[in-house]
């Protein structure tokens, strides 16, 4: 006599591990918040999340770059509002020293202020530094690429997230010794070098002094002004450029849990089912011996 295995159940059960297997899947992905969470699950996919990865860690450090400038410049525009400041009111006491109600002792006492507004702007470029980095005097800099007429450096600043993408800031001298006529008679004279005491010629070359070292300040102002503009604009752009790449990510790498929910219910059911039907084929040996066993009694 030969007994036959229990098809029904097998069959039951091979279809019970497969809904097991895939209530488990599902239940991973809704913990887990991922419907790929290791390279077996899609490779394809997993490359490009990763690769995507990349680009937003990038992205998001470049915009942390692009914040920095922008508070960088900020800073050097601090520094240039005051150097503006006693640059004007230099020229104030210059243009009064002139007047012809001025004496000797007066131009003295006017003197004494411009000696003390130059060494304050001295003092302001001094201080003016963002985490250490000196922004008003390129002879403290150790790093940069110096310009070919040798009057600024420049620092490169990350934008973006590959190579080469970068904004380079020019770091000028606006010492009080280096703010220089650069031609005619008075070349080669700075701040350092007005003085009203004298009276009558001296007052016209300080004010021309004065004169270029304003449209020197004035000049940096403005660059650092376009400069700011643009690094709000590029941190603008980056961020939204990391929102759309967080967005690809998401599609590629997390799990829709509302569809997932609806597989682990799915499986649950036929879980269940599965357990009753196979406690009902499980009952056909024993039904067979049973017969067998009436067959033998009679």
């Amino acid at each position: 006599m030969r007994l036959n295995h229990n098809m029904a159940s097998l069959n039951i059960y091979m279809t019970h591990k497969r809904a097991l297997e895939s209530q488990s899947s599902a239940l991973n992905k809704i913990s887990t918040g991922y419907k790929v969470n290791n390279a077996k699950d899609d490779p394809n996919a997993i490359a490009q999340s990763e690769r995507t990865r990349i680009q937003i860690r990038g992205l998001q450090m470049a915009g942390r770059n692009t914040q920095d400038g922008v508070s960088m410049l900020q800073t050097a525009e601090g520094g240039l509002d005051s150097i503006t400041q006693m640059l004007q009111r230099i020229r104030e006491l210059v243009v009064q020293s002139g007047s012809g109600s001025s004496t000797d002792d007066d131009r003295k006492i006017m003197q004494n202020e411009i000696n003390q507004m130059v060494e304050g702007i001295g003092n302001v470029v001094d201080c003016t530094e963002f985490n250490g980095k000196s922004l008003l005097n390129n002879t403290k800099l150790n790093e940069g690429t110096v310009s070919d007429d040798g009057e600024f450096v420049e620092l490169d600043m990350p934008v973006g997230a590959n190579a080469g993408e970068s904004v380079k800031i020019p770091i000028y001298d606006l010492s009080p010794g280096e703010l220089k006529v650069k031609n005619g008679a008075l070349a080669g004279k700075s701040l350092k070098d007005v003085n009203i005491e004298s009276g009558g010629k001296s007052i016209d070359d300080a004010l021309s002094i004065l004169d270029n070292a304003i449209d020197k300040t004035i000049s940096v102002r403005s660059k650092y002004g376009a400069l700011e503009n643009r690094f709000e604009d590029t941190m603008d752009n980056v961020s939204e450029i990391s929102n759309r790449m967080e967005g690809a990510d998401s599609n590629l790498r997390d799990a829709d849990i509302a569809e997932e929910m609806m597989k682990f219910s799915r499986d649950n059911i036929l879980l269940e089912a599965g357990n009753a039907m196979m406690a009902q084929t499980n009952k056909f040996p024993q039904d067979v011996l049973r017969i067998l066993e009436n067959l033998k009694s009679r």
